[in-house]
């Protein structure tokens, strides 16, 4: 039985408690804002801040440089803790924004010879450091969604797939685990 005098927080409590919102400008520079926000969120551990802020920051630098012009240039970024995973929501308005979504789907990368360079492959590593990636175009608000699960400390590491006294030049294997 709880002492008296003490309330044990609501769901809804702890999951407001564990949330954190910056509005910052459309701007390149803007992704600096956007790392030092992911370093003051005190509820992820440090392997979570690093899939976030390279996910986000992928995020972040695809609507500068491809969603403009955007309402009032401004992108309204949220960081939910909760129960059941980390969610990343980024809300926006482009008039671009509805297209690219519709045709988005789970597109391959490919080298775009009129800009000289690679397209896709950023939404890969999103899609590859998430659990999940949502992409909604809505009449007031587009909204981009991310979901990690939590670090549960095991990570991963990278062992000889051969003995190393005998093949010192193979290659590693990935592997899961301790």
């Amino acid at each position: 039985m709880a002492p008296i005098g003490f309330r044990t927080p609501s769901a809804e409590r702890r999951s407001r408690r564990h949330k954190r919102v910056l509005t910052i400008e459309a701007l390149p520079e803007s992704i600096f804002a956007y790392e030092e926000f992911v370093d003051g969120l005190d509820f992820l551990k440090r392997r979570e801040r690093f899939r976030l802020k390279l996910a986000g920051g992928e995020i972040l630098d695809n609507l500068v440089r491809h969603a403009a012009p955007m309402e009032r240039d401004l992108v309204t970024i949220m960081a939910v803790g909760r129960e059941k995973g980390i969610y990343l929501y980024f809300f926006f308005r482009s008039p671009c924004f509805p297209a690219f979504a519709a045709g988005c789907g789970d597109p391959e990368p490919f080298f775009d010879p009129s800009h000289g360079r690679w397209r896709g492959i950023g939404m890969v590593m999103c899609r590859n450091l998430s659990s999940a990636l949502v992409m909604r175009s809505g009449s007031r608000v587009d909204r981009i969604i991310l979901r990690f699960d939590h670090d549960e400390g095991r990570g991963l590491r990278y062992v000889a797939a051969f003995p190393l006294a005998k093949r010192r030049s193979e290659p590693c294997r990935r592997v899961s685990g301790k």
